[in-house]
């Protein structure tokens, strides 16, 4: 018969000195790198998906349509809807409510002459809006897909408030996000 062999197993302590070491060395590389990124935080909604949750009985629903105001971010420029209807714009009917304008764009951190979005024309149609329409908050803010991000954040700090003097007036501080403009 064979002899069987005893394997002789030979116990060793592995050594985790340079693996502790590393961690020791991450962990406040980390903290120091978290600390010099800066985060920023908006606050949007999405729109709601399905039946309102409160329903009207007909004898009792609204004489006017809700205001529904949307903005939709394209390469020409903005259209302003309200209450489902285009808010034309006076000089080109088949426009946009609001052409880009001739100015600066910044493109790899280099200001670059080329069409802009009229924020100031914005405000000042929203806050005509807003003194017709005093209780409405909302916003809703759509866009092409290949419209920058920058250019919808500039929308949204433009519909949410404006400057009249010294004193900074409330317009829609509650936006909306809609999906794109097909």
């Amino acid at each position: 018969m064979a002899k069987k062999r005893k394997e002789e197993v030979i116990d060793t302590d592995l050594n985790l000195t340079p693996a502790m070491n590393l961690i020791l060395i991450l962990i406040p590389l980390l903290l120091a790198a978290m600390e010099t990124m800066k985060l920023g935080v908006i606050n949007v909604a999405t729109p709601q998906i399905g039946p309102s949750s409160e329903v009207t009985p007909p004898d009792q629903a609204p004489d006017e349509k809700p205001l529904k105001l949307t903005i939709a971010l394209t390469d020409r420029g903005l259209h302003l809807y309200a209450r489902d209807q285009v808010i034309e714009n006076k000089d080109d009917p088949l426009g946009p409510t609001i052409p880009k304008k001739d100015g600066e764009e910044v493109v790899d951190g280099k200001p670059v002459p080329g069409k802009v979005y009229d924020n100031e024309k914005l405000s000042q149609m929203l806050s005509d809006i807003k003194d017709e329409n005093p209780t409405e908050e909302n916003i809703i803010i759509s866009a092409e897909s290949h419209i920058k991000y920058r250019y919808i954040i500039q929308i949204m700090d433009a519909s949410r408030e404006t400057k009249v003097g010294d004193k900074k007036k409330s317009l829609f501080p509650n936006v909306v996000l809609s999906a794109g403009v097909a």
